[in-house]
């Protein structure tokens, strides 16, 4: 074989292995490159989850702003008048966590706080406010809470509210007789009210026709 048919010859497989080669580097490549952007889709998974978890907390804490144990309604200037409803006539008493409502129902009032137990935090309200105007507070510490309204201290528009862990009622107040252990049922008030004019009529029927004295009717057939 002459020289240049064998160099020709060899020449060949060479090219071959080199184009090989190459294919193998260009598929490598594009196999780096799908990795690269399967890693970038689960980065912009995982930022979209994150976002959403924030927007649950932000939800989560303006909703615990409200409270979670019951709620009482004060009524701030009710029909015009300076009172507090209830508060000024007779204190609410409530129980540790319960939230209460003042609404406003007639114009330039507002809440100082006077007194308030150790421990407690209530700042009141004391920016002047008009009617539909409501504020809210959680009461937590026991004891008594003072307050008034600072344009109506002198007319006597002052409140009182109670935190205790046995409310009477709710309004304080003077007590109810089924509030002093003693069960009340509608029913037995209808039956006592019936056998009470069932005697009555039995006793007036019982004193005008035996109710005569001896005297008067031997006076009569005299």
């Amino acid at each position: 074989m002459k020289r240049r048919d064998f160099l020709r010859a060899a020449s060949v497989p060479a090219a071959t292995a080199t184009a090989s080669a190459a294919a193998g580097v260009g598929a490598a490549q594009e196999t780096g490159n799908s990795t690269s952007s399967g890693t970038g889709t689960a980065t912009g998974t995982g930022t979209g989850t994150g976002t959403g978890t924030g927007t649950g907390n932000e939800t989560a804490t303006g909703g615990g702003g409200s409270g979670g144990g019951p709620t009482k309604t004060v009524t701030v200037g009710p029909g015009g008048s300076v009172v507090f409803s209830p508060g000024t006539d007779s204190p609410l008493e409530i129980a540790p966590g319960t939230t209460v409502e003042f609404v406003w129902d007639s114009d330039n009032h507002n809440i100082v706080v006077d007194s308030q137990p150790d421990g407690a935090n209530w700042q009141g309200h004391e920016t002047i406010e008009n009617e539909g105007f409501t504020y809210t507070h959680t009461f937590e510490t026991l004891g008594e809470y003072s307050y008034f309204c600072q344009p109506h201290k002198r007319a006597g528009m002052v409140g009182t509210i109670v935190v205790t862990e046995n409310p009477g009622g709710g309004e304080g107040g003077e007590k109810e007789l089924h509030e002093l252990g003693v069960p009340i049922q509608a029913h037995w008030v209808g039956s006592a009210t019936i056998l009470g004019i069932i005697v009555s009529a039995i006793f007036t029927f019982y004193i005008l026709k035996y109710g005569e004295s001896p005297n008067t009717g031997t006076g009569r057939n005299g």
